[in-house]
């Protein structure tokens, strides 16, 4: 499981022990931390316009714009809700200033492994215990989704549809930046405008398949051989298990 994080803390040492943790605590599961420094508010909201991260651990007391600020522009400005926050701070009862941001775990300095570990723990079960989730932003509002739900993506000039067994959601993304996302679950990139969950295939010919809600479509002569071959090695794969 990647989780990309953040470390936000205007002191370089606590910066630096923290990511050394994280590092330690990344060597021994099976998770893989990708991690970035920063050592001031503004510097940090700054990458949030560029970066999207699973987890922010985030200091509260810092000159410029603090941690309480930082938590109110991702969740009120940037409307983020999934992006999950652990504060960090040398002295307790923030607990009603934090409330609005909605913080996974609350650190007190000195850090140690054991704390991280904990936050590490926490966030891993809000997000996998549900299965794995799709991330896409629709306008400034983040959302997420169980991959297992959707059916499939259909391009529609700039935007893409996203039906799943619950309806459908339209935004703009494309389909290949989709793709780098879900193939790692499977999807069958089919057609320059259609990628399918193979989980909602029920019939596929030489050159289209039907979905489970009966919609068809074409696959490209030049991707025909490869999803075929895909297709009957994931089944082979699942029958095996």
């Amino acid at each position: 499981m990647d989780i990309k994080i953040a470390i936000c803390d205007d002191e370089i040492e606590i910066g630096f022990q923290l990511e050394n943790i994280l590092i330690q605590l990344n060597n021994e599961e099976s998770h893989n931390f990708v991690i970035d420094v920063f050592y001031s508010g503004e510097e940090l909201c700054d990458e949030l316009n560029r970066t999207d991260y699973d987890l922010i651990f985030l200091d509260i007391q810092m000159p410029g714009k603090d941690g309480v600020e930082v938590g109110r522009y991702i969740r009120e400005i940037r409307k983020d809700e999934i992006t999950q926050i652990a504060y960090i701070s040398s002295e307790q009862g923030y607990a009603m200033e934090l409330f609005d941001s909605r913080p996974i775990n609350f650190l007190i300095k000195p850090l140690d492994k054991e704390k991280v570990q904990k936050v590490i723990d926490a966030y891993v079960k809000v997000n996998c215990e549900r299965g794995s989730l799709y991330r896409y932003r629709i306008g400034r509002t983040f959302h997420k989704i169980e991959v297992s739900r959707i059916k499939y993506f259909v391009r529609n000039s700039r935007k893409v549809k996203m039906y799943t067994i619950d309806g459908c959601e339209e935004y703009y993304d494309s389909l290949e930046k989709i793709y780098e996302q879900v193939k790692k679950y499977g999807f069958l990139f089919i057609h320059k405008s259609y990628m399918v969950n193979p989980r909602y295939i029920k019939n596929i010919r030489y050159d289209y398949i039907v979905m489970t809600d009966d919609m068809q479509f074409s696959i490209s002569q030049s991707r025909r051989k490869e999803i075929r071959d895909m297709y009957i090695n994931m089944n082979m794969n699942m029958e095996e298990r």
